[in-house]
């Protein structure tokens, strides 16, 4: 079979992690190419099967990416294009929160100083997160302390044009990292460990944070499972964020779009979810 892993413009060779998934497709028999979302469609015609993985500039273009999704075979597109769809704007967090997932405490807000206020005050939080509905990489995320919303959100919109943002409280907890545990056909593989640099919330890479293997404890691995249970459809692969401070587990992120899976830093985890691909297919 040909399989095609979905990369970006911007980022358009395979990640290490993803570099692991394509050697073993290989061994397996299969023909792979990296092809960039964004790039030509003929990359993806006669592919026996796409898998989104490092579309990371999806949300730069969040109108062309959901184009692009719609032209996919959703019996062959991994994830599934309605799934991604639903990931792609943060307001999933919110869904996940009505479907009973611990997450922060959120709200949709219009990006102007007067909204944001009202949204933490109405959170009841002296200090939140600035997230962009529909973005990537910790661009636009700010956090803000009641009281100067409006610096916060100018520092935000200086980086990423938003009409609309995500408030959530800011959870201390953050500064020791999240974990996350990385799931392929709906079963545990491994876990990561993400951690901002010194004086840092982001995790992201841009801002210095770092992601490397670790073990969860039973219960937290049984929480962040039944999260899973709770998304709209079965992925095929997903990346469920959570900082977890004790007994109590909070969901950061759900990721099912083009989750980073660190199957570089995992024995057994690429072959993993070549396994689970194949399967599927």
């Amino acid at each position: 079979m040909r399989i095609v892993l979905a990369t970006c413009n911007t980022w358009s060779a395979l990640s290490p992690s993803d570099e692991c998934l394509a050697t073993a497709l290989r061994h397996r028999g299969h023909r792979v190419d990296a092809a960039p979302w964004n790039g030509s469609e003929a990359a993806f015609r006669d592919a026996d099967a796409v898998v989104v993985r490092s579309t990371w500039d999806y949300h730069e273009a969040p109108d062309a990416y959901a184009r692009w999704l719609d032209r996919r075979d959703p019996r062959r597109s991994f994830n599934a294009p309605a799934l991604i769809r639903w990931n792609v704007s943060k307001r999933y967090l919110l869904d996940l929160a009505a479907r009973g997932a611990r997450v922060p405490r959120s709200r949709e807000s219009a990006a102007t100083p007067a909204a944001v206020a009202a949204t933490v005050d109405a959170l009841g939080v002296d200090e939140a997160v600035i997230k962009p509905l529909i973005g990537a990489s910790g661009f636009g995320v700010e956090r803000v302390r009641r009281g100067d919303e409006a610096r916060a959100l100018e520092r935000a919109l200086a980086v990423k044009a938003m009409d609309r943002v995500l408030v959530q409280e800011y959870l201390p907890g953050i500064a020791a990292g999240e974990v996350s545990a990385v799931f392929f056909g709906g079963v545990f593989s491994h876990a990561l460990r993400r951690a901002p640099a010194p004086g840092e919330f982001r995790i992201n890479s841009q801002y210095g944070g770092r992601m490397e293997a670790t073990q969860l404890a039973d219960g937290v691995t049984a929480r962040l499972i039944a999260v899973l249970d709770l998304l709209p459809a079965a992925p095929l692969y997903a990346r469920i964020d959570a900082v977890a401070t004790g007994d109590e587990v909070v969901v950061m992120e759900a990721e099912v779009n083009e989750p980073a899976l660190g199957m570089h830093l995992v024995p057994g985890a690429a072959e993993r979810f070549a396994d689970a691909l194949l399967a599927a297919l």
